[in-house]
Parts: structure tokens; C-alpha cells; sequence
């Protein structure tokens, strides 16, 4: 403590001041102030401003202490409210279309929709229907965009075939670094292509581009406020930490310890898979402690009634949870969770869902397609799930692959295109708590209340468990409480 003191007298003589005795003694005294520098910072720009003595006293120093002491009690006794507003709860009213003629909507939707974003891009203008470029003589750099249909990767070049509603074309690149680009692109996808035709007709591609987002400045709140962002409880599992879980719950009811934090805590977002279902996979019957749907939610319930009334708890499905497994999903049915639906502080969306926290633009996503763009992308793993989920952004689409681990319903609109830009992106599904900035956006995935399953030690996951991640909402920085017991 002396010596850092030192160095703080020493930055007071620099700058032109002297010390007085008593105040050189009372900042000695002051061991557990995490501050001192900028206290004497911003004494020394007050006296600066005002024209005062060169010199720092006791008073001084108990002045400042005392006008601190009040301001923190301030913000302490401040009473802040949660400010939730749902902007589009997907699932709530989807209508799906059965047969071809929904699927035919939906892809023609997604083209439309993301051809609309990219025309809204300064650099993605000039793009041509693939039925007008085939007769364009001219020669050049020409522009189209469409959906990726096929991708075949041969020994020197890649293959690409583009769809956009007027024709197919198949273009190739030779390129190392383009072919590097294209490993990254999933099937399903929309692109921006530039491509010259060669002597003999083939399409060279020179350049591919996804609609993205752009570097944008976040909306932050205007208070200092916390999220709480988790998700994959897995009550009724034997694998559920019920007792890591009541602990969290417990800190959040008590009133001495990290009170700072905990009064400013306003919000609970959990990202699906509250609870294990039944008849989720095979032989999992053997992992259950309770077999029954609506008793899962029951226990689910009564351990969310123990969370203060002062914090919005915010609920989407997940692939566990007993609703369609097809996206976008509808709320958890009041048959199943009647009790949560009796709560007056929770509130039950489908998946996807775009809500406003304290201003705070949130899309929450449970992240079943994240498998998809994981076992689909060169250099992806499981744990490292916010590359993944920086991919959907950027594809502007939360589950571009069709047919594969996560599908998607037949509608007249895809409503799975990402079509606000979010101010923070939040997924969970994998387990992992994972994140990452990204052009203005927080991505984050939330971890887990579940050890490791005999199904994740075979895929070699391990799970992050029992650790919360918090956001300052007015930052968007993140902090983390590890509630995970060393058993």
C-alpha cells in the first residue's frame, strides 16, 4: 500500500501540487479505497478549474470522501424498474403451409428479404437477375445473388451452384482465398456474387459476399441495470444441478452480499431447454429423475417463484422442450406450464424472440442450427459456439442449412431471416459459455445447469455449468458469478 501511495505523491508533485501532512497520513489510512488516484485526480482538476491553491489538505480529501459516500448511497437507495417491451414474439401466431408450395414461399421469402438487405448496402448495388446476366454478350465483372443450392470442393477448385428465382447458374473458383471464404458459407445461404464469364463460358468467380451486418453503434441503456443471460436447466434431469441452482438463487435473495450488483439486477433470460423432456432421444429415460412433462415445469416453477419479483424472468423453448421441433417455435403451452404462466413476472415467448431490455435490443435464439454450422464449418467446435453464432449473423439468417439437424416450417414468410440488427445475440443449446463483439453486436452464449451427459462425453464436449453470465446493460460488458460446486 506505501508504495503505490508513493507513486500517487509523486504523480501530485509532478503536476505542480504539494501535499499536506495530515492528508499525506489520511491517504495512508485509506487501504480499503480502490480509488485513490482518481480521487486525487479529480481534486486536483477541481482546484485547476477553480483557481485554487496549489495544495491538497485533509479537508479536501474528507470533502470528496463525503460528497462519494452520498453519491453511492444514492444509486444504492435508487429504485429502478425493469423496462421489457417483446418487439416480435415469432412463434406466438406462425401459420405454416403444408406441401411445396410453402417451402416454394418460404425460399422465395428468404431471397426477397435478404436481396432487400443487401440492395440497403452502398457496396451491394448493381446486382442482376441470373435469367438477364445469362444473355448479357458483354463482357466484365458481372453481379448476381442468390441462395447457395450445391457446393462441390474438387482438388484444386470449388464449385458453386446460385439460385435466385430467374435461373441456376454454376460458378467456380479458383482462387485460394475465395475457396477459403466458401468453405465458410453454408448451404441454403445468400450471396452476393461477382463472377466474369472465361473464352469457353464457364463463370470465375471473383468474389463472394454474405449480406452481413453492418459496424453499427449499440443502443445502450441509460441507467446502470443488469441482464442475466442463461439457458439449458434440464430440470428433471439426473444431470440437473439443482443445489448449484438454489445457491444462484439464493445470492439473488441475499441482500448483504455483492447488494450492488443484485439490486440491479432487472432481468432472467432463459434461452430454452428449462427443462428435459421426455422421448427427446434414445435410452433417455435412464437419464430422468421425473418422467412427467408437467411435473418438470412444476419444479422448474417453484424454483423461479424463490427469484425476487423485481426480475422479468423471460422463457423460450427449446429442442427439450414439449413443442414442435421445426423453427421458428411456439411458446411452452400453458397445458404443460400452467404455474409459470401464473407468475406475474415471467413471461413466456416462442423461438426466436426480439424483446427491449432497459432500450437494449435483444435477439434470443435457443441455437439448435448452431450444430449445423459447427459440423458444417472447417475450424469450428463445439466449444467455441459464438463463431458459429457470428456466422448466422453475418448470413443474416438464424438457420440457413435446410434439412439437416434443424428445420425449418413451410410458411408464407421466413421469419428466421435477422432482419433487425440486434444489440446483443443470445443462443445456448451448446452448453458453452462463449462470446464475442462483433461489429457493434454481443455475442453471447449462456453455458448450462446440467454436468456432463454420457452423450457429451462422447461428442467431447464439456460443458460450462453453473456459471452465470451478467451484462451491464448500459456497457454491454460482460462479468461472470460461478455458482458450480467442487464436487
Amino acid at each position: 500500500m506505501i508504495s503505490s501511495n508513493n507513486t500517487i505523491i509523486k504523480n501530485i508533485i509532478d503536476k505542480g501540487f504539494q501535499l499536506e501532512p495530515k492528508a499525506f497520513d489520511l491517504i495512508n489510512n485509506l487501504e480499503n479505497h480502490n480509488n485513490i488516484d482518481d480521487m486525487i485526480s479529480n481534486i486536483i482538476d477541481f482546484k485547476i478549474r477553480d483557481n485554487k491553491k496549489k495544495s491538497i489538505t485533509k479537508n479536501d480529501i474528507t470533502s470528496f470522501l463525503t460528497l462519494n459516500d452520498k453519491k453511492e448511497t444514492t444509486l444504492h437507495d435508487e429504485k429502478i424498474d425493469s423496462m421489457l417491451e417483446v418487439i416480435n414474439n415469432i412463434g406466438s401466431e406462425f401459420k405454416p403451409i403444408e406441401g411445396i408450395n410453402g417451402f416454394q414461399k418460404l425460399f422465395k421469402s428468404r431471397y426477397n428479404k435478404l436481396l432487400k438487405i443487401a440492395y440497403s448496402r452502398p457496396n451491394f448495388r448493381n446486382i442482376k437477375s441470373i435469367s438477364l446476366i445469362k444473355t448479357d454478350t458483354n463482357s466484365g465483372i458481372k453481379r448476381i445473388a442468390g441462395l447457395v443450392m450445391e457446393k462441390k470442393s474438387r482438388q484444386k477448385n470449388i464449385a458453386i451452384t446460385i439460385d435466385d428465382g430467374t435461373g441456376i447458374i454454376d460458378v467456380i473458383a479458383f482462387d485460394q482465398d475465395i475457396i477459403k471464404q466458401l468453405k465458410k458459407i453454408l448451404l441454403d445461404s445468400f450471396v452476393i456474387v461477382d463472377f466474369v464469364f472465361s473464352k469457353i463460358g464457364t463463370a470465375i468467380l471473383k468474389k463472394i459476399s454474405l449480406p452481413d451486418i453492418p459496424e453499427h453503434k449499440p443502443i445502450l441503456s441509460n441507467k446502470k441495470v443488469y441482464a442475466i443471460f442463461t439457458s439449458d436447466l434440464h430440470v428433471g434431469s439426473r444431470n440437473f444441478l439443482k443445489d448449484e441452482f438454489v445457491s444462484f438463487i439464493n445470492w439473488l435473495n441475499n441482500e448483504k452480499k455483492d447488494n450492488d450488483i443484485i439490486n440491479r439486477i432487472k432481468y432472467l433470460v432463459i434461452a430454452g431447454d428449462s427443462v428435459d423432456g421426455i422421448g427427446i432421444y434414445p435410452g433417455q429415460e435412464d437419464d430422468l429423475i421425473d418422467d412427467n412433462l408437467i411435473s418438470q415445469y412444476k419444479k422448474l416453477a417453484e424454483l423461479l417463484k424463490l427469484v425476487p419479483n423485481s426480475i422479468e424472468i423471460i422463457i423460450i423453448p427449446g429442442n427439450h422442450d414439449p413443442v414442435i421441433q421445426s423453427l421458428p417455435q411456439p411458446p411452452i403451452s400453458k397445458k404443460y406450464a400452467n404455474d409459470l404462466y401464473c407468475m406475474k413476472n415471467v413471461t413466456m415467448l416462442g423461438n426466436p424472440a426480439y424483446v427491449r431490455l432497459h432500450g437494449v435490443n435483444v435477439l434470443i435464439y435457443h441455437g439448435r442450427s448452431l450444430d449445423d454450422a459447427i459440423a458444417k464449418t472447417p475450424g469450428f467446435s463445439f466449444n467455441r459456439p459464438a463463431l458459429a453464432m457470428k456466422l448466422l449473423l453475418k448470413s443474416r439468417h438464424l438457420s440457413p442449412v435446410y434439412g439437416k439437424r434443424s428445420s425449418s416450417l413451410p410458411a408464407e414468410e421466413d421469419e428466421l431471416v435477422i432482419s433487425d440488427i440486434p444489440d446483443i445475440f443470445h443462443s445456448g443449446h451448446i452448453h458453452v459459455i462463449d462470446s464475442e463483439s462483433y461489429r457493434g453486436t454481443l455475442i453471447l452464449n449462456s453455458g448450462t445447469w446440467q454436468s456432463q451427459t454420457p452423450f457429451q462425453a462422447k461428442m467431447g464436449i464439456d460443458p460450462v455449468s453453473g456459471i452465470i453470465p451478467i451484462v451491464n446493460l448500459s456497457t454491454l460488458e460482460i462479468f461472470t458469478k460461478n455458482f458450480k460446486y467442487n464436487k
